[in-house]
């Protein structure tokens, strides 16, 4: 229900930049969240597969959850990806795909306003497949601009993707949580292979080469947050899969055995909304 104070900014554009963004704006917010959507995607549909947006289109004033918003005093953006010639698909810069903008300086100036214009303390940022992976190239190369990090289903490339490269070093020591499921099939289509898995890692559930791929950026990524490996076996095995905490929780990955590729998949296996998982982590 909207409260009064509660406001929808709906094509937002910044100074220099092709890309708009949907802003949804509760009342006495403190905090904000941008959200990227995958390959292909709109702002408005991962607003709608988080549970934000009742509706799969552009949202309107009476679609959007302001309850959860209002308990939550967040703050909820959701930029738009830019289709890049020859091209059908939106999509962002990540070294996976490549949008033909400049996603890394629209994305840091889309931080900057959030503080400025929106009056939070504080923003973190979050992206399902594609936009995980651009989640990644932002905590490599932007990570002064936003608090904490969370990518569902898109493991972290390199500037040598497919070939697995060394981790970057970010810029600040924010916090980064991966969630992938185990059955992905559409990372899968992506996988070529170059890793193989120890008798050690199939153990665990790590059996394929993006799992393999992504539980060692997560090493290397605890190592570079708090100077400690992470160790091979998981710090809980709850029912729905692994979980690897490192950096007093930090820095954590969780794998979900039997969840696919879209986000209603984690949800439905990892037993907890998508929206709760991210907030929950980026306000600790």
């Amino acid at each position: 229900m909207t409260s009064t104070g509660d406001t929808l900014q709906v094509a937002s554009t910044l100074p220099g930049f092709p890309h708009t963004f949907d802003v949804y704006r509760p009342a006495g917010a403190t905090k904000a969240i941008v959200f990227l959507h995958g390959l292909g995607g709109y702002s408005w549909q991962i607003a709608y597969d988080l549970g934000l947006n009742s509706m799969m289109t552009t949202p309107t004033t009476s679609t959007v959850d302001w309850d959860w918003l209002e308990q939550n005093h967040t703050i909820a953006i959701f930029p738009q990806g830019q289709i890049p010639a020859g091209s059908t698909s939106p999509t962002w810069s990540d070294y996976v795909q490549n949008s033909g903008a400049d996603d890394v300086g629209f994305l840091k100036a889309l931080a900057t306003y959030a503080k400025t214009q929106l009056g939070v303390t504080e923003v973190s940022i979050s992206g399902h497949s594609d936009g995980g992976a651009m989640t990644a190239r932002m905590w490599c190369e932007a990570t002064t601009s936003y608090k904490a990090f969370v990518s569902l289903a898109g493991p972290m490339p390199s500037k040598t993707y497919p070939t697995p490269a060394a981790t970057c070093t970010p810029l600040s020591k924010a916090p980064y949580y991966a969630v992938i499921g185990g059955a992905d099939t559409t990372l899968q289509a992506f996988s070529r292979g170059a890793i193989q898995p120890t008798a050690q890692q199939i153990s665990v559930g790590l059996t394929n080469s993006i799992l393999v791929s992504e539980w060692s950026r997560h090493r290397d990524r605890a190592t570079k947050v708090c100077g400690t490996a992470a160790l091979l076996v998981p710090t809980s095995t709850p029912t729905y899969g692994e979980t690897w905490n490192s950096c007093n929780s930090q820095v954590r990955y969780t794998v979900v055995t039997n969840a696919d590729h879209p986000i209603e998949s984690l949800q439905q296996y990892m037993g907890v909304q998508m929206l709760d998982l991210i907030r929950g982590f980026v306000q600790q």
